[in-house]
């Protein structure tokens, strides 16, 4: 590669999109396991599911498109996992407040029962994709009350029947709340996450929304230990570093067009999870890539993937991230909701006015010979107003790329990313 060439790739951010790792799992009309945690209300259709995912691949391109704005550095989002603590908030909102949140989460013109409903199929779903060796997804959400204020019935029965969601109180004024918060996180992602809030804890919060995924799966074709070696990659701004570059020989998913080179890696025997990895072609400019990188395009691309016999070149690479999301999804076009015109008003009782303080993701992302292990917690904080070719192909990944962890045969993004540095 040319130094001029990769001088002129722009800075390319990771959206770590394992794009939704699903909440709780129902006991309702849709299943029978007895695995599934939720309330004996809990009321669904079997193909419920199919409301949401499309809205949650949006948000991923959404989040994606957005953050690479602010961010210049690796980026890793589970758009899955905003998606379900916003469905826990969208049950306590009304008004206009109500109406950005289903349009930011693509949702418009559904109520909180169907969106709690369609998340409900949704996580059973994905467990039944599920491979106790080989893929493990575990989603947990929580409530964090602070212990001067009660939740509204409805919020607080909604939340634990179809979100499965825990329900704590808190004294915010104790210097041990914020440990407790930590450490429920870290036992929610295998201690992957283990700090979400900082000590101490502002007084005047109110409560705390907080969904957790966490994944781990293997790789059907694992590559050989034996074939990693150091090799150069070629950052956006022209610079190298050595990194391990992991080598698979196979008959895999592949695809090419005049942007990227593309591969599918299936995840278990079933072969329903896959991780997608977009490597942009020398010379392509990031600007040009982001305004491709549209649904309607994502979806002509699927189409287009073909068995092929070929050589893929990986690197071995950990992230972890954090972002703040409040100005993006005031881009978006949640914006009352920051602010004192915020419409929380099913949330606590004894009429307080509330708003968003923060909306806060933090990630984690480690991919080696065996596998892949991910996990995301997402954190929203309330508070009171008054505050194609026939010969084998060869991939190598030696430069900024895309990433995507999904469930192939639901159509739902659990991450999404891109690699700027597989270093950090």
């Amino acid at each position: 590669m040319e130094k001029s060439r990769r001088t002129e790739m722009k800075k390319i951010l990771w959206t770590g999109m394992v794009g939704w790792l699903l909440l709780f799992l129902v006991s309702g009309c849709g299943s029978n396991n007895s695995n599934l945690k939720v309330g004996e209300d809990a009321v669904y259709d079997d193909n419920d599911y199919k409301k949401i995912t499309e809205a949650n691949n949006a948000l991923g391109f959404d989040l994606l498109q957005e953050i690479a704005l602010e961010e210049d550095g690796n980026i890793f989002i589970s758009p899955t996992s905003l998606l379900m603590a916003m469905g826990m908030l969208y049950n306590s909102a009304e008004g206009e407040t109500k109406k950005e949140i289903a349009s930011v989460l693509h949702l418009n013109n559904m109520e909180a029962e169907e969106i709690n409903q369609a998340n409900a199929s949704l996580m059973v779903k994905l467990h039944e994709h599920m491979e106790k060796d080989e893929i493990q997804l575990n989603i947990a959400n929580s409530l964090w009350l602070n212990d001067k204020f009660q939740f509204q019935d409805d919020f607080k029965k909604q939340n634990e029947t179809y979100y499965n969601a825990e329900t704590k109180n808190i004294d915010t004024e104790d210097p041990k709340a914020a440990d407790k918060i930590n450490k429920w996180a870290s036992n929610a992602t295998n201690e992957k996450i283990t700090q979400i809030v900082e000590t101490p804890l502002n007084p005047q919060l109110v409560a705390i929304l907080i969904n957790a995924i966490y994944f781990q799966g293997n790789w059907t074709l694992p590559f050989d230990k034996e074939k990693t070696t150091d090799d150069t990659f070629y950052l956006a701004d022209g610079t190298e570093k050595t990194v391990p570059m992991m080598q698979l020989d196979e008959e895999i998913s592949y695809m090419e067009n005049k942007l990227f080179q593309a591969v599918k890696l299936p995840y278990g025997e079933k072969e329903n999870m896959y991780m997608h990895i977009y490597l942009p072609k020398e010379g392509v400019e990031t600007t040009e890539w982001d305004e491709k990188w549209i649904m309607k395009k994502w979806k002509q691309w699927q189409e287009d993937f073909d068995i092929q016999q070929g050589t893929l070149k990986l690197p071995r690479f950990q992230v972890e991230y954090e972002v703040k999301l409040n100005e993006v999804l005031k881009r978006l076009g949640l914006v009352s909701a920051f602010t004192g015109e915020a419409n929380l008003s099913k949330m606590i009782k004894d009429n307080h006015s509330l708003m968003i303080d923060w909306v806060k993701q933090k990630t984690y992302l480690d991919v080696d010979e065996k596998g892949t292990e991910a996990a995301a917690v997402t954190s929203i904080g309330i508070v009171e107003t008054s505050i194609k070719t026939d010969k084998p192909f060869v991939m190598e990944v030696n430069r900024p790329f895309y990433l995507i962890i999904m469930d192939e045969k639901l159509d739902v993004q659990l991450f999404l990313g891109k690699i700027n540095d597989p270093l950090g």
